[in-house]
């Protein structure tokens, strides 16, 4: 009943623009990487480049993959109403320490928009907590970023 429920309200609503159970990995990595990039209301071309070198460099995808996921992480992001379907696959998926290089990718991210932005900061701390890494692993990985180029 409660299915039957869910489908009519998805139905009406336009659907949800996510549905949990089909966020991949490298989506919902994509989805945290726009989220920062967006927390000064714009996305940069260097930004976008970044995200892209990101998720090459962490997936191993080819490059026409990555576009569709962008602009797939793009379009959700409009839709969405929150970042915990993401986090939840990243939490199932990754050990602490992906979880760490993720966010030392997220700080690095916030180089390539010009000047670090403290909307940038805070989204970071939002989703370090909601991957469940400590404030160690936070300044642990704000540190990584700053070291490598």
């Amino acid at each position: 009943m409660f299915e039957k429920l869910r489908h009519l309200l998805g139905q009406q609503s336009g659907a949800s623009a996510v549905p949990d159970e089909a966020v991949s990995v490298a989506q919902a990595a994509a989805m945290l990487l726009l989220e920062v990039a967006w927390a000064d209301h714009e996305i940069e071309d260097s930004e976008l480049k970044a995200m892209r070198r990101t998720l090459k460099s962490l997936y191993r995808m080819e490059d026409t993959a990555i576009e569709a996921l962008i602009r797939r992480a793009r379009a959700d992001h409009d839709q969405s109403t929150g970042l915990f379907p993401f986090t939840r696959t990243l939490n199932d998926a990754l050990t602490p320490d992906e979880k760490t290089a993720l966010l030392t990718e997220l700080w690095r991210l916030t180089r390539f928009g010009g000047e670090r932005h403290h909307y940038e900061e805070h989204a970071i701390r939002r989703i370090a907590d909601l991957l469940y890494l400590g404030h160690e692993d936070f300044i642990a990985a704000k540190l990584a970023a700053r070291k490598r180029p």
